[in-house]
This record gives C-alpha cells, sequence and structure tokens, in this order.
C-alpha cells in the first residue's frame, strides 16, 4: 500500500496527515518529509495517523528521527493511531517520548 503525505505548516508547528501504511517500502518517503521540515524551529510535530493502518520498525525509526532533531522542549502528537498503532508504540518505549491524542481539537 502507498503512503500519502500532505503537510500543513505553521510558524511554530506542522502538521502532516498521513494515509496508508507507513512500512519499510514507504517509510523513506516520511523520512524524506520529515528533512524538508526544519524540525529543530518547530515547537510541535504533529503526525496524524487517523488513516494509518499500519506503522513498521522503518516507520517508528522515522519518528524517532523527527523526535531527535526537535527541540528538547517540543513536542510530537500522534494523533488519532489506531489502536494496534499505540499498542506498537506503547511496548517499544516510544509512548514515553510523544504525546498521544484521539484528534487535534485535544492539543
Amino acid at each position: 500500500m502507498s503512503l500519502t503525505i500532505d503537510i500543513v505548516q505553521g510558524d511554530i508547528h506542522a502538521t502532516l496527515v498521513l494515509s496508508g501504511d507507513i512500512d519499510t517500502k514507504t517509510a523513506p518517503d516520511l523520512l524524506s518529509q520529515l528533512t524538508s521540515l526544519e524540525l529543530h524551529a518547530l515547537e510541535q510535530l504533529r503526525l496524524n495517523l487517523l488513516d494509518v493502518g499500519f506503522v513498521s520498525s522503518a516507520g517508528l525509526r522515522a519518528i524517532v528521527f523527527a523526535k531527535q532533531k526537535m527541540p528538547h522542549t517540543s513536542r510530537l502528537y500522534l494523533v488519532g493511531a489506531s489502536e494496534q498503532i499505540i499498542d506498537t508504540v506503547t511496548k517499544t518505549g516510544l509512548a514515553q517520548a510523544v504525546v498521544i491524542v484521539d484528534s487535534e481539537e485535544e492539543i
């Protein structure tokens, strides 16, 4: 399955609206989009995962990369992730570095 990435860029935050699966084939596309952002200048990065069915370890590495490039005081939000994705994020310990919310209204 392919991955569609739409970026909404604000002054202090960026939102990536993702649709599809984030696996070894599509994670490089996500990583490419993340590296195109000025992550060091963001206070918030929001990854809208409402239409994402699966995140592989390659996808998790892309998320970790983004968090590592952001300021220490910034927040990386996973928005609308499925229970399966939340379970994966929790079991890998990544949940300690990101904020999981059901919708952007919670931010």
